[in-house]
């Protein structure tokens, strides 16, 4: 994207960054140079801003940043501290991890492997509200906070789907702050009675959605 827009500003304006008068020797323009500087350096600013701004307010890729942090640790390219260290940081102040902790503690000699992830789309008050199965949280309006399940594969393209050896799922809630976006204030292994509730928000196994994360 940012190439996208300074490219063709250079490229337009490369001849202008320098004069020649007949008989005279060519002389740099610093006036119109500093102008094109500040001018890249504002659109510079302006993208990372922009960027910054969606990745906090869409709730797709807020879910997708977190989970990515979790398939890092899985295939070995973050340690235990640095998943916690990193991932502190989309949680909400008092976000309730400890059941997600725990299982991370008690494979924590596994050894990494490859896998690949799918993340469900949104599930909202109105319809984590009819189910007992999912964490009691209140709503602060009808799109805040969702919950979202994601599942981590570690089998091969061709296991059948449902192998409880090889797929886990996973639960986040996800809260919208004005000041920092989208936060996580829940993550632990879905139950059964989430899974079955929450399975078709997921993409197809078979020609939805997946992100391959190799080991590190």
């Amino acid at each position: 994207m940012w190439a996208f827009f300074i490219v063709p500003l250079l490229g337009f304006n490369i001849k202008r960054l320098s004069a020649k008068k007949y008989g005279e020797k060519r002389k740099i323009k610093w006036g119109f140079i500093t102008f094109i500087t500040i001018l890249v350096a504002c659109i510079t600013v302006f993208l990372i801003v922009a960027y910054n701004m969606t990745l906090n307010t869409r709730y797709e890729l807020a879910a997708e940043r977190y989970v990515d942090l979790h398939a890092q640790y899985a295939t070995g390219k973050l340690t235990y501290d640095e998943y916690i260290s990193k991932s502190v940081l989309l949680q909400t102040p008092d976000a309730d991890t400890a059941a997600f902790t725990d299982t991370l503690k008690s494979a924590g000699n596994a050894a990494p492997k490859s896998l690949r992830v799918q993340i469900g789309n949104w599930i909202t008050p109105k319809y984590y509200q009819e189910y007992k199965s999912y964490p009691k949280v209140e709503a602060i309006d009808a799109e805040n906070p969702v919950f979202v399940l994601y599942l981590l594969d570690e089998g091969s393209p061709l296991t059948d789907s449902d192998d409880e050896s090889t797929q886990f799922y996973y639960l986040i809630e996800m809260v919208w702050n004005d000041d920092g976006g989208w936060k996580i204030a829940y993550q632990a292994p879905a139950t059964k009675e989430q899974r079955t509730s929450a399975k078709s928000s997921l993409p197809s196994q078979i020609n939805g959605k997946w992100f391959s994360f190799s080991v590190g």
